[in-house]
């Protein structure tokens, strides 16, 4: 996929910019390095590892659907506006926190300050949060939304699902009582530390990752104008023979 997708890239001269399409390309990128990721960790035993990369496609997932949900809007450019000026701001809070706790160096913290200022004067958006750019504060809200915006039971009930396996993913991924007792594939009942890979566990993030690889795949071939149904069908399957195994 990763072929035609460059193919198509080079055919059409798409450049690099600060624009949607980079925003879907880039998104696919992160996910097939990503899904490569995925199957490594879990062919040597590791689906908790895995499990936790998965979480970063869903995520990709809810962040396109977003836009996907909001193109036809007037006011579409200043959501892709403001979601590149988010990388200024996040750039300029490392270097601020840098400066003050590591260099302490205040000529540079207040040159920074400056530009944070500017740069939050030239957005559209002006709510907190690491997802102000969309008018939201948090992922929990752009995933309701996105849940929202599906027209069948069904739809709202897959999307559901697909959410509850990002809250395993998120046992996995963080430090706390359960995410340091609980392991995929790992048996419940055993009461010692176990770090040894398991031949259990993998088929949840396998799963998880291929479903939300479907849809980003399917926003990007769609921009590109190229034939996704036998890819589709493909991942679909994968992602059922996998869903089957749990």
């Amino acid at each position: 996929m990763e072929n035609e997708i460059e193919a198509a890239i080079t055919q059409q001269q798409i450049q690099t910019g600060h624009d949607y399409t980079n925003i879907i390309l880039r998104t696919a990128g992160k996910s097939i390095v990503s899904m490569r990721e995925i199957i490594r960790l879990s062919a040597f035993g590791y689906p908790d590892g895995a499990l936790s990369l998965a979480r970063n496609i869903y995520e990709h997932v809810i962040i396109l659907a977003f836009f996907e949900n909001h193109k036809y809007d007037k006011n579409f450019s200043d959501y892709v506006d403001d979601y590149y000026i988010d990388y200024g701001i996040q750039r300029n809070k490392a270097l601020q926190y840098e400066s003050k706790n590591c260099t302490q160096d205040a000529e540079t913290l207040t040159a920074l300050k400056d530009e944070f200022n500017q740069l939050k004067q030239t957005a559209h958006h002006r709510g907190g949060g690491d997802y102000w750019w969309s008018g939201s504060s948090s992922f929990g809200q752009l995933v309701k939304v996105a849940i929202e915006s599906v027209p069948d039971e069904r739809g709202k009930r897959f999307l559901h699902g697909l959410h509850f396996a990002y809250k395993r993913a998120c046992v996995s991924i963080h430090s706390s009582c359960i995410g340091n007792t609980l392991r995929l594939g790992a048996d419940p009942d055993f009461a010692g530390i176990d770090t040894s890979p398991t031949i259990k566990g993998h088929s949840l993030p396998l799963w998880f990752a291929t479903t939300s690889f479907v849809y980003i795949m399917g926003v990007t071939y769609a921009l590109l104008n190229l034939d996704y149904k036998e890819h589709d069908q493909d991942l679909n399957d994968l992602a059922l023979f996998f869903h089957k195994k749990e």
